[in-house]
């Protein structure tokens, strides 16, 4: 083969496939390599080779960067009869869908089942009055950057780098959770003008967790344990690491099929790591939920409801409560959540109206949350930051989803939530510049999230951020204000356009943020466009708890955490104690001499753990053991009853009802973190939290 030879890659559907890496060999006994090539938007490359070798005589082998290198089995080779491609290459191409790279789904009136007609869920535009912002696409490309340009305006710069929010890095994961809860719509086109009327939303715009249940289990019983309860959602185990070691227990990893692919109810909640880990943790929330309604909390289950329902109504209570009290004060502008809890809704969702997600939400305010997504995340303490997704064929470990989690990169999400110890790793601040990962997707089409949101609100016919500012009666806040080295001012200079004062609504949402609220929290726009949103679908949901629980109703779980109030890391913390023989650890004491192994008065150090059984039946704790951070002591023979306690005890004294001691002359928990384990008597994990001074 001498010169050159045009080739093409492409999918089952002979899509093209961009940014693969294809490598050729000889074949035959004398194999050598002949080269490699990155395939383009078009999924072409062309090969250059010398020495004589026919291409018919050249096997080839395509690894997705995207996937850390992962191989795409080659399944036909063939020589089009027409056309410049003297080759092409088809290959079984796995896809992750990614946030943010197909729009909310719609559901079409049209569609009909044996039932009859699928209801139809709407969204609508609240300010249809307004002219649409309908800026030059080009202008659009420059302000969010294509293929990961590192001068992108948008793009976060090393020498100038996004502060760190006191929002937990975890919230961010969360907002993406219940955006893919109530809205999905692949049916726009970011490529044209799209009537929002018109659009249909496949979830149900309701914060009811249908992307963990579905309905119910005989709609769809590939996600119930049909064999050892069917009140149970399934689990998986993580994979070995991805470069040699041991698999994860059991309820590490989503449930997925031979192909590794998570059997879920929404599959953008497996995109990357952080989103399939804190959707396992909401099923492992449920399964835990049904424990305790079998054990202690079984006061918890209505006369008319099955344990299967009154686990899933509690835990989309919770859920709701979570958004309502936990997620919504950190992100809003707490005057605004006052301002909406005596007024009432001004603009979104008002009362009286039929539930549809507002595109001016949808469309914009709501991204508002990509701005907050790290480039790289510490999931844990063993591994340190590892990025969200790869951003070279070299990059391993990563974030990326779509495959079995490795076990080393299980989430300990004491890391990315406030467990009460204030020791955790912050979101990014709500400003209009995003982490370099998010330039860089490995998606098909454009490969910078902040272009394709931007296109988006032109092809909804979004009007400018300074228009709907001025329509909800605030005064908008012209681009200049934002600075003349701001992202929107630079971009319009570029154009010759310096002196327009408007800006696409999703930038506006983030500018205005930093400029009120110096991105810790949404601006007075945003807040109230997220805020009345998510409220008025709680409002106008008859069961989610506002409208179906008993007044004064509170989160009625236990509360693991040391949090002010029920918090996400109380649902986390909940769900890693999915021990089915009950035994949870109930409270971790540092004693008083915790950092120096004895106190100031000369005492023993008196730290200790309290464990407690959760469950309805004795609990023989004999064959049991404690580890404090690697430091593993068995506990002694004991029978705890229902709601009995085991007070461990880490320094001198004697063994009494509830108490035992383990006679250590030094600490056992380290300040900086460690990690507190109960093993049952066959060795596997039952429970663990992480103690932070």
């Amino acid at each position: 083969m001498t010169g050159e030879v045009r080739c093409r890659l492409v999918d089952g559907d002979a899509r093209p496939l961009a940014h693969r890496v294809v490598v050729g060999e000889r074949r035959g006994d004398d194999g050598g390599p002949i080269g490699h090539w990155t395939t383009g938007e078009d999924g072409e490359f062309v090969v250059e080779a010398d020495g004589g070798v026919e291409v018919d005589d050249v096997s080839f082998t395509v690894r997705n960067p995207a996937r850390g290198g992962t191989e795409e089995a080659v399944r036909d080779r063939r020589r089009p009869e027409e056309g410049e491609t003297a080759l092409r290459l088809t290959v079984n191409a796995r896809r992750v869908t990614l946030h943010g790279g197909v729009e909310h789904r719609g559901m079409n009136d049209a569609a009909c089942t044996a039932a009859g007609p699928v209801k139809s869920h709407r969204f609508h535009t609240q300010f249809p009055e307004l002219d649409p912002y309908d800026p030059d696409e080009e202008l659009l490309r420059t302000l969010g950057g294509t293929d990961g340009k590192a001068d992108a305006p948008m793009m976060e710069s090393a020498d100038d780098p996004v502060g760190e929010a006191d929002t937990p890095a975890g919230y961010g994961i969360f907002g993406q959770f219940v955006d893919h809860d109530i809205t999905f719509d692949p049916t726009s086109d970011i490529d044209r003008r799209n009537d929002p009327a018109a659009l249909r939303n496949f979830r149900t715009p309701a914060l009811d967790l249908d992307s963990l249940y579905r309905t119910n289990a005989e709609a769809a019983p590939f996600l119930y344990d049909h064999e050892t309860d069917e009140r149970k959602l399934l689990t998986g185990e993580a994979g070995a690491p991805d470069d040699g070691g041991v698999s994860g227990l059991p309820g590490t990893d989503l449930q997925r099929n031979e192909q590794g692919t998570a059997l879920i109810g929404d599959p953008r909640n497996d995109e990357n790591v952080v989103v399939s880990q804190l959707m396992l943790a909401f099923v492992n929330f449920h399964n835990r939920v049904v424990d305790h309604l079998l054990g202690p909390g079984s006061w918890l289950v209505e006369d008319d409801e099955s344990v299967l329902e009154a686990a899933q109504r509690l835990v989309r209570w919770h859920y709701q409560w979570v958004v309502r009290h936990d997620f919504l004060p950190r992100v809003c502008d707490r005057y605004v959540l006052t301002d909406i809890e005596e007024n009432g809704r001004r603009h979104f969702l008002p009362p009286g109206r039929t539930p549809a997600i507002p595109v001016e939400f949808g469309g914009a305010a709501y991204r508002f949350g990509h701005s907050m997504i790290r480039h790289a995340f510490g999931v844990n303490d063993e591994v340190g930051e590892v990025p969200l997704f790869p951003t070279g064929p070299g990059d391993d470990p990563t974030l990326r989803g779509g495959r079995p989690v490795p076990s080393d990169l299980v989430v300990d999400w004491s890391r990315l939530l406030d467990t009460g110890d204030g020791d955790y790793q912050r979101g990014r601040k709500i400003e209009p510049r995003l982490a370099p990962a998010l330039f860089d997707l490995p998606i098909a089409g454009d490969s910078s999230l902040a272009v394709r949101n931007l296109r988006r609100g032109t092809a909804l016919g979004l009007a400018s951020g300074q228009d709907v500012a001025e329509r909800m009666g605030h005064d908008p806040i012209r681009n200049e204000a934002f600075g003349e080295d701001s992202a929107i001012m630079e971009t319009l200079r570029a154009h010759g356009r310096g002196a327009d004062p408007q800006s696409p609504l999703w930038y506006y949402v983030l500018a205005e943020a930093e400029h009120q609220q110096d991105g810790e929290r949404l601006g007075a726009v945003g807040s109230r466009i997220v805020a009345e949103t998510l409220i008025g679908l709680l409002a106008a949901d008859e069961t989610a708890y506002p409208n179906a629980a008993p007044d004064g109703w509170e989160p009625s779980l236990p509360q693991p955490t040391a949090t002010e109030g029920y918090t996400l890391a109380d649902i986390t913390a909940f769900a890693s104690e999915a021990a089915p023989d009950g035994l949870v650890i109930d409270a971790i004491d540092a004693g008083p001499g915790s950092d120096v192994g004895e106190t100031d008065s000369g005492d023993s150090v008196d730290e200790s753990v309290t464990l407690r059984n959760a469950a309805a039946e004795r609990i023989e704790v004999a064959g049991y053991a404690i580890d404090f951070g690697g430091q593993r002591d068995d506990l002694p023979d004991a029978t705890l009853d229902p709601d009995e306690t085991l007070t461990v005890h880490v320094g001198d004294g004697s063994d009494a009802p509830g108490h035992h001691y383990l006679g250590r002359s030094g600490p056992a928990l380290d300040d900086e973190g460690d990690v507190v384990t109960v093993y049952d008597s066959d060795g596997e994990r039952t429970t663990r939290r992480r103690y932070v001074g």
